[in-house]
């Protein structure tokens, strides 16, 4: 059997096997040399990046308890009337004032808003040139509404008064509507507080009238008079 030669220690089988390699180191470097440089066209995209995706998580929700309105309960009617003030009445209402406050027949010129059914005058200190009044009338209700009939009636107030305030409110929890007149005679300012209840299809009215400079002293003893205010059944 013939021996194949060796060159440098190596059979020509072994040679050709270590050049075969050879070649193919050369074309794996080779090929990775022309994708990092780009060639062809082509480029490495970047690696994707995983952006953390927040997780909602369940968050226990409580719905608010609705809180009933509360219902104002009236006061006591004779816890109303303070000590010394004496009863006012008619065959319709009742009302009830400081015993310096004395009946009368006449309303002056003071603002009537209706058909007068209680006039009472107070007495007045000496600066002040007309007396204070506190004046109750009542009339049919005219409108859709107490706001409605409102409306008509002191648009059709002489232009000397005028109306400086109008609210809502509720006076010892019955529901009525709060009228501030100012009205100007004989160089005089006046100022008239009028309350406007509904009842049934009568509307009722109890004014208190001062002139300015006294009408703000009296206003608390107005605003405790009112809720003395009452029609009688």
């Amino acid at each position: 059997m013939t021996q194949d030669r060796k060159h440098f220690g190596m059979t020509s089988k072994q040679i050709a096997i270590l050049a075969g390699l050879a070649v193919a180191f050369l074309l794996l470097l080779g090929a990775g040399g022309w994708l990092i440089l780009g060639g062809g066209g082509a480029r490495l995209a970047p690696a994707p990046q995983n952006t953390p995706v927040p997780q909602p998580t369940a968050t226990p929700f409580v719905f608010p308890t609705a809180s009933p309105t509360a219902t104002l309960t009236p006061v006591p009617y004779e816890m109303l009337i303070p000590e010394d003030w004496v009863q006012s009445k008619t065959a319709l209402v009742e009302i009830w004032l400081p015993k310096e406050f004395k009946s009368t027949k006449s309303a002056g010129d003071a603002t009537n808003l209706g058909t007068l059914d209680l006039v009472l005058t107070g007495v007045t200190s000496k600066s002040a040139t007309y007396d204070m009044l506190v004046i109750v009338s009542y009339e049919l209700l005219a409108g859709d509404s107490l706001d409605a009939h409102l409306t008509s009636k002191t648009a059709g107030l002489s232009s000397d008064r005028r109306v400086s305030a109008r609210s809502n409110v509720s006076v010892n929890s019955v529901e009525a509507v709060k009228l501030l007149f100012e009205r100007r005679t004989d160089n005089i300012d006046f100022t008239e507080l009028v309350y406007v209840f509904l009842d049934g299809s009568t509307v009722w009215y109890v004014g208190y009238v001062a002139q300015i400079n006294e009408f703000y002293e009296m206003l608390p003893t107005f605003e405790q008079s009112i809720k003395t205010f009452r029609i009688v059944r």
